[in-house]
């Protein structure tokens, strides 16, 4: 705020007129006197209509204020336009005039000017503040208000002073002790007004910092609104309020898009009715009385209710799982105004747990109880038995040659499979049995309640035959079978491990046996069970022991007797048991894996022993070595082949690797490949145990095969039975026509040996020419014969 004053001075010309003479000094001094007295007067008439003023315009300029400060105001576009409207309605009961500039940009702008408005030596101006906009009022007197000049008495004294000059004289101390009272009183006005300048300076301050705090205030209001509703929009929870009775007046998007309700359709409707079924509402009813404080739980009394599970509804009448909690919405007296309810879809947290529950109870591809499970069930099962002195059984199952499928169709039809044997296996049993998935191709059922045996043999061949019909995976018809091997509680075993441990060992007694059957435990399939067990062992340690030892036994011409190739034999020199034939060890060390590095010595072995007989000139022909399942399923068998005829220095067309007709057909492509590849080195092929399979010698023709071996079984019987040597006589003509020679096992007997030559078999091994024998009893008998000069190991065999 500032006041502006203009005040004329007399000193100067009193200065001026000093030099005049006594008389005129004395009469000017009075008259100065007079004047004095008047100017005295005039400036304390001057001070109380400053005063006046002063209050009136600040009262003008906080009207204006207080009238522009309201939401039109603060909302002003066209303040030349809407401020004369404003100001101008009450002109006429104004004794001041008002000018209003605004300050914005570089140059002041008039918005209001009175029309009467004139220059005043009085003058009030304050800026204010109208939303974002600065203005300046200010505000001057009218004519003839506020006694800005001089009074008609005031006036009449100033020029009869002359007159009462000589009664001046007498009145000087008078006028001067007035004088110097009116100053006093001039000076304490004068310091009134300064304070009261002060207080509305200070009070100015105030109110601009109040405006500052409330247009900040309401700046931070209108962030927290605008958080708040982000807040609501963006969250994933379904958020609802509602009035103390249960109506809705607050639905979020999130509660929008779990609930199926927009917020328009469901705001000021009841909670109970759309958001929960009848059944939940009942049983919330039950626990907390009746009505909607029933559905809120703890919020009821003034605090936030535990976050509870319970099941809610959508629009659509569907229901699911869900986590809700509900705080309550107080007032400012503290009383309860409202409800606020947070709630999620725990669905799919419902169902995760309910999978992991399931992975950890039960097999994830055939849906059967899992190892875990059966081991609990079992073991409930035996207690109580125990109390109610009853039995039960335990099946023991795996799948005969499982490992084919999987070899020759892939892992996806082996599941295929496996998920519908398992279907068949839930058809034979009751409902209070365990059909469990124990491995890979191996299942348990437990039959918990067990009169007698009877039931066991039912179930077991229930089983055998519910597999003989065959499986359509992927278009193939495959047939597979199972070996079942059965323990009974308490005979067998009296815990869960040992029941299991026999009825596995029952299982391989029934696969020793042809597969596809059952047997029940005995003692001696435990000690057999033993010796396996002992067998793997020691068969771990054979070979850094340097027990095993090849035996060969020579493949001679049928028509000449000469020597044509060598079969390397396995022999295991076991320190106490003695010699081991291959049918001991062989299918343990194919089951164990150890058959591997076995497999990988006899090659190197029968290699270098068939390189040595070369070198010294004792014999030059093909030794045959039979290669196992796991040998010839590894990638880079071909390449450890040419890796041992390189390092033991024997050529490839020595080398015969002899497979098993069964072997070969398991996976027919892959074996082409493999075999075509070991074919590249140089080597031959030679299909082993012929005739024992499924397959054809039409279809061998797509295999790079050289020779073919008629298996002993249909050797041994071919003078007596007809159907053996039809067998063996068209299985010899039809090789021929594919180009492949024949070797018949097995030969024992000089009648053989003749069918066989006049079929015109190629060669033939066996007991008539010579049994196997090890590598230095042949190197002696190899030199015999080259010192006999003989290269016939057996005579020709006459002709008839």
């Amino acid at each position: 705020m500032t006041l502006k004053m203009k005040r004329p001075s007399l000193l100067p010309v009193l200065a001026s007129l000093a030099q005049l003479g006594l008389p005129v000094i004395v009469f000017i001094a009075l008259w100065s006197v007079i004047g004095e007295v008047e100017r005295q007067a005039h400036e304390m008439e001057q001070a109380q209509g400053i005063s006046r003023f002063q209050r009136a315009a600040a009262q003008q300029v906080e009207r204006i204020q207080r009238e522009l400060d309201t939401p039109a105001g603060r909302r002003i576009v066209d303040p030349q336009s809407f401020v004369p409207g404003l100001l101008g309605n009450r002109r006429d009961a104004r004794d001041v005039s008002i000018e209003i500039i605004d300050l914005a940009g570089s140059h002041p702008t008039p918005i209001y000017q009175d029309p009467d408005l004139r220059p005043a030596a009085m003058m009030y101006v304050e800026q204010i503040r109208v939303g974002q906009q600065h203005w300046l009022v200010e505000v001057s007197p009218l004519a003839g208000h506020y006694l800005l000049k001089p009074s008609a008495s005031v006036e009449t004294l100033r020029w009869g002073g002359p007159l009462i000059g000589f009664l001046g004289a007498a009145l000087v101390i008078l006028l001067q002790s007035r004088s110097r009272s009116v100053r006093r009183q001039v000076l304490r006005q004068t310091s009134a007004l300064e304070h009261m300048n002060h207080q509305l300076e200070r009070s100015n301050s105030a109110l601009q910092a109040e405006i500052a705090r409330s247009t900040e205030a309401e700046r931070s209001l209108r962030n927290t609104t605008t958080l708040q509703r982000a807040i609501l929009d963006g969250s994933e929870y379904a958020i609802v309020s509602t009035d103390p009775e249960g109506l809705i007046e607050l639905f979020n998007p999130a509660a929008e898009r779990i609930f199926g309700w927009r917020a328009a359709e469901v705001c000021g409707r009841a909670t109970p009715v759309l958001l929960y079924p009848a059944e939940e509402v009942d049983r919330l009813e039950r626990m907390h009385g009746k009505g909607f404080l029933a559905l809120v739980g703890d919020a009821r009394d003034g605090i936030v209710s535990t976050q509870q599970e319970l099941t809610l509804r959508r629009k659509n009448g569907e229901t699911f799982p869900a986590s809700l909690s509900v705080s309550p919405l107080h007032g400012p007296d503290g009383t309860i105004r409202g409800y606020l309810g947070i709630a999620s879809d725990i669905g799919e947290r419902k169902a995760a747990e309910s999978r992991i529950r399931f992975l950890a109870h039960y097999d994830a591809l055939t849906e059967l109880p899992n190892r875990n499970y059966l081991g609990q069930r079992l073991s409930d099962a035996l207690e109580r038995c125990k109390r109610q002195d009853r039995q039960l059984a335990l099946l023991f199952l795996d799948l005969d040659r499982f490992k084919y499928v999987n070899d020759s169709l892939g892992h996806q039809a082996g599941d295929l499979l496996l998920q519908a044997v398992s279907r068949r296996f839930m058809s034979c049993v009751r409902a209070d049995d365990t059909v469990a998935r124990t491995g890979g191709d191996e299942f348990v059922i437990l039959l918990p309640s067990l009169h007698d045996r009877g039931r066991v043999v039912e179930v077991a061949s229930r089983i055998l035959a519910a597999l003989r019909d065959p499986f359509d995976i992927r278009g193939q018809r495959l047939t597979i079978s199972p070996s079942i091997g059965i323990a009974i509680y308490p005979d067998d075993g009296a815990d869960a491990e040992t029941l299991i441990k026999h009825a596995d060992a029952a299982m391989y007694q029934a696969k020793e046996a042809g597969r596809n059957a059952y047997r029940f435990f005995d003692q001696q399939l435990s000690r057999r069970a033993s010796e396996r067990l002992m067998i793997e062992n020691e068969l771990r340690l054979a070979l850094e022991r340097k027990e095993f030892v090849l035996y060969y036994q020579p493949q001679l011409d049928v028509a000449s007797g000469e020597i044509t190739g060598m079969e390397a034999l396995l022999r295991w020199q076991h320190p106490e048991r003695g010699l081991v034939p291959p049918d001991a060890f062989i299918p343990i060390a194919e089951d164990s894996g150890l058959i591997v590095p076995i497999g990988d010595w006899v090659l190197r072995t029968a290699c270098a022993q068939a390189h040595a007989w070369r070198v010294s000139g004792l014999i030059e022909v093909p030794v045959a070595v039979n290669l196992s399942a796991r040998q010839f399923d590894q990638p880079d068998l071909p390449a450890q082949i040419a890796s041992v005829l390189q390092a033991t220095g024997l050529p490839t067309h020595c080398l015969e690797l002899e497979l098993t007709e069964s072997l070969v057909m398991r996976d027919p492509e892959r074996s082409s490949d493999t075999l075509s590849r070991c074919k590249a080195l140089g080597v031959s092929i030679a299909v082993d145990d012929f005739g024992t399979g499924y397959s054809s010698l039409a279809y061998l023709r797509r295999f790079p095969i050289n020779r073919l071996k008629i298996d002993r079984s249909f050797i041994k019987d071919i003078v007596d039975e007809p159907d053996d040597a039809a067998i063996a006589q068209t299985i010899i003509a039809m090789a021929h026509s594919l180009r492949l020679s024949v070797v018949a096992e097995g030969v024992e007997r000089l009648d053989q040996l003749r069918l066989l030559q006049h079929w015109q078999c190629d060669m033939y091994q066996g007991f008539l020419s010579s049994r196997p024998l090890p590598g230095d009893a042949l190197t002696a008998l190899l030199k015999g014969m080259r010192a006999a000069g003989v290269t016939e190991l057996a005579p020709p065999v006459p002709q008839h």
